[in-house]
């Protein structure tokens, strides 16, 4: 059996060759100092061919509008019952207050996603509740591009009103949802769902409900949680069927992923049973750094732009893996809880100044964009 080597991959990706996900197996299994620094400098090298050397990031604000869930997942410390401490459901005027904030402070985007609420229903229908808060945010501010409502959550308004998925998609888009987050994706691997997430979505329904969104006109972005239980051969498998369900899209001309986001695992406030399993409260960065690397090598042209989360590895890691393949910082969401509530350290608001200074400590320019990657400012 003849055993490709690291050196051999990474040379044909970049004479620009598509990778097997088995090649990114052997990539991520790379322990040497040598072997990772090539991953490193041949990610960023592809990286500069497909990106560019502009560092983009957006301002925006970021409003996880309830923590009351009906789910378990193993690895959240978000989520609460109706009536625990800490529990929250923001009503109308507090969205709007903060919408106004994130206006004034001159955002271009609202991300929106919340915990999974029964009680989240107007007349009796939970779309008409989404709908509403849509509406509301829109016809206040037009201007803001409204990046709202997980693949989970859409499966979720279906349920509740027996629609199906591309019915409830459609009616937000058309009520003014500009993109969907690629989150809830967590590993696309159902052995690994049924410990981290077993009542959530399985992957092939995320899959359907993010190729309906594509069909239906809407980008997403994509996500990873990675660093807790899964393989590197359970990593790969899920860059492989993005990259697949990317080429599917934009093959038939469907608008497609605009972005892959790499968020390691924070479990400082996990519950117990998956904390005690992983060992560890915070993310290990040089494993976060390789991933990233490798997903830029592996997704290649497919998905262009590759963000880390500041959140989860803090600025000065999120910082570093600009030079592991990443060419955007994110935003500056102005407030965050799902993460920050698991322990993270890496803080719940940024201003534009300390991303720009980032970024040009690393020698490269920086430019702010809007959420489907177009220069804003000229």
């Amino acid at each position: 059996m003849v055993t490709v080597t690291v050196e051999a991959i990474l040379d044909r990706a970049l004479e620009g060759h598509e990778l097997s996900w088995e090649d990114g197996v052997v990539l991520l299994k790379a322990r040497s100092s040598k072997a990772i620094d090539h991953i490193r400098r041949t990610a960023d090298a592809l990286r500069q061919q497909q990106s560019g050397d502009v560092v983009t990031y957006v301002i925006n604000r970021n409003i996880n509008f309830t923590n009351i869930c009906e789910q378990h997942c193993s690895f959240c410390a978000f989520r609460r019952d109706e009536g625990d401490e800490g529990a929250y459901w923001l009503d109308m005027g507090q969205m709007l207050e903060k919408a106004t904030d994130a206006v004034q402070r001159g955002a271009t985007e609202l991300c929106m996603q919340g915990g999974l609420n029964p009680k989240a229903t107007l007349n009796g229908s939970s779309l008409s509740y989404y709908v509403r808060i849509v509406k509301t945010l829109k016809d206040t501010f037009s201007q803001l591009h409204l990046h709202a409502f997980s693949p989970q959550e859409v499966q979720f308004i279906a349920r509740e009103d027996g629609l199906s998925y591309a019915d409830v998609i459609a009616t937000l888009r058309d009520a003014g949802v500009d993109s969907l987050p690629g989150t809830a994706a967590e590993v696309l691997d159902d052995e690994v769902r049924r410990v981290l997430c077993p009542e959530k979505i399985d992957t092939a329904t995320w899959l359907d409900i993010v190729s309906i969104a594509h069909q239906q006109g809407l980008h997403t972005t994509s996500t990873m949680l990675s660093g807790h239980i899964e393989t590197p051969e359970q990593q790969m498998r899920h860059l492989d069927l993005l990259r697949s369900l990317q080429r599917s899209s934009l093959e038939k001309g469907y608008p497609g992923i605009t972005e892959f986001i790499l968020l390691p695992f924070v479990g400082q406030e996990a519950p117990k049973p998956l904390r005690r399993r992983v060992g560890r409260d915070q993310p290990v960065l040089v494993d976060a750094l390789k991933l990233m690397a490798v997903a830029r090598i592996f997704l290649g042209r497919w998905i262009p732009n590759h963000q880390p989360s500041w959140v989860k590895l803090g600025l000065a890691g999120a910082t570093e893996a600009l030079t592991w393949g990443c060419n955007d910082l994110g935003g500056t969401l102005m407030e965050e809880h799902i993460t920050t509530m698991a322990g993270a350290q890496g803080g719940t608001c940024m201003e534009v100044e300390t991303l720009m200074d980032a970024i040009a400590s690393v020698d490269r320019p920086y430019r702010q964009r809007d959420t489907l990657y177009g220069v804003v400012g000229g």
